[in-house]
C-alpha cells in the first residue's frame, strides 16, 4: 500500500512540521526510527497538503508490510524527518523501538553513540507516552524506562564526549517539554556518576528526572510558549505543576520514593522562596536539590520562545550569582556541578 510513495511528490506537498499532541488521531515518529527491509507492526502515514485543501494523512506502509529502502530514500530526498502513526498504535510503536534497540546492542556495526541516539529517541517517546496517557503508567513501562536508562548510563559513562553529543541531538520544538526531561535525566546520570553514586541510585535518579515535569502536561501550551511576561494567573498555572505532577504519580508504587520527591520539590529554593511549599534547604530532599540545579542549567542553556539560549559559562555564572545573592541552590552540589562541567 505504498502508492503514495510511488507517485511524484514535491516538497511543498508533504508537510514537515508536526503539531505534536494536537493532531486528531495521529502522532509523529522520527523517520530514522523505522528499520529498512523489515516488517512494520503498525500502519505508517505521511501528511500531505495539495493547493488550498486541508492536510490529509495518507497511508504509505500497511501494518505487517516491509518498509522499502527506496521509500526511505525518497522521504529523505524530500527532507521529511517525520512519519506518522495512529495514536492507538503507540504501544506497538514503543515495543517495536525497544526490540530494535535490543538488536542494536548486539550489532557490531552500530557504534555506541548510535545506540545511545536510538535509546534517546525511544526514551523521548516513552516520556511523551507516560505524560499523556494514564493507561501507560504501568509496571511494565517503568521496567522499559529502567532498561533504556541502563543503556544510556553505559553510553555516557564509557566516553565523556558521549553526553555532550547526546545532549546536542536535535528534536522538534513542539517536543520541548519531553526533550528537557530527557536532557536533565542524561545530565543527572552523568553528574551523579561523577559524585560516585552506585549504579542503582544513578538509575533511580535518572528515572525521577525523566518524569519530574509531568505536571506540565496539564499546563496550557499557550502559557508554556508565551513570549511576553506572564500574568499573575498564568504564573499560578506554572507554579502549580509540581503539586499537579505529584498528585498524578503519588500512588504509583513503581516509582521510587526519592523520585516522587523530585517531582514535588524540584522548584523549592534554599532560601525558602521556591514553590509549592516554600521549603528551606534542609527540608528539601537531596535528590530534589540536585535536580533544582540541573533543571535550571538545562533550561537556561536551551532556547525559549521569550529568550535565546545562554552559553554554559553565562548560565553557570548566573546560577553562582543567584546563590551568592539569595542562597538559591545547595552550595555543595552547585560547586560540584561546576567542577563536573569543567571536567567535560
Amino acid at each position: 500500500m505504498a502508492d503514495i510513495l510511488e507517485k511524484q511528490l514535491g516538497v511543498s506537498e508533504v508537510l514537515i512540521t508536526p503539531d505534536w499532541g494536537k493532531e486528531e488521531n495521529f502522532e509523529p515518529l522520527p523517520l530514522r526510527d523505522l528499520t529498512i527491509g523489515e516488517k512494520v507492526p503498525f500502519d505508517v502515514y505521511v501528511k500531505i497538503k495539495k493547493g488550498q485543501t486541508l492536510p490529509q494523512f495518507v497511508k504509505c506502509c500497511d501494518r505487517g508490510e516491509v518498509f522499502q529502502e527506496d521509500w526511505y530514500r525518497k522521504l529523505r530526498r524530500l527532507r521529511i524527518p517525520w512519519i506518522y502513526v495512529i495514536r492507538k498504535d503507540w504501544g506497538r510503536v514503543l515495543k517495536y523501538l525497544r526490540q530494535h534497540l535490543e538488536l542494536a546492542l548486539v550489532d557490531d556495526t552500530s557504534s555506541q553513540l548510535e545506540t545511545g541516539a536510538r535509546a534517546c529517541d525511544t526514551a523521548h517517546l516513552w516520556i511523551f507516552n507516560f505524560f499523556t496517557n494514564e493507561d501507560a503508567r504501568t509496571r511494565e513501562q517503568v521496567i522499559m524506562a529502567r532498561q533504556l536508562l541502563d543503556i544510556l548510563y553505559d553510553v555516557i559513562t564509557s566516553d565523556r564526549q558521549n553526553i555532550l553529543n547526546l545532549l546536542e541531538l536535535k528534536r522538534h520544538r513542539d517536543l520541548r517539554l519531553f526533550t528537557h526531561c530527557l536532557n536533565v535525566s542524561l545530565l543527572g546520570m552523568a553528574f551523579t556518576n561523577y559524585l560516585g553514586w552506585s549504579p542503582e541510585k544513578i538509575r533511580g535518579f535518572g528515572l525521577g528526572a525523566l518524569v519530574h515535569d509531568i505536571g506540565l502536561n496539564r499546563t496550557p501550551r499557550a502559557i508554556l510558549e508565551k513570549k511576553g511576561k506572564l500574568t499573575e494567573e498564568e504564573m499560578w498555572e506554572i507554579k502549580r505543576h509540581p503539586t499537579d505532577g505529584f498528585r498524578q504519580v503519588q500512588t504509583f508504587i513503581h516509582l521510587p520514593w526519592e523520585a516522587l520527591q523530585m517531582v514535588r520539590q524540584h522548584h523549592e529554593n534554599g532560601d525558602g522562596t521556591g514553590y509549592p511549599e516554600g521549603l528551606r534547604l534542609n527540608a528539601i530532599h537531596s535528590w530534589a536539590r540536585i535536580l533544582r540545579i540541573l533543571d535550571s542549567y538545562e533550561a537556561m542553556t536551551d532556547k525559549r520562545p521569550w529568550r535565546p539560549a545562554m552559553n554554559p559559562k553565562d548560565a553557570l555564572w548566573t546560577m553562582r550569582s543567584d546563590w551568592q545573592r539569595c542562597k538559591l541552590f545547595d552550595p555543595h552540589y552547585l560547586k560540584a556541578f561546576i567542577k563536573f562541567l569543567a571536567s567535560r
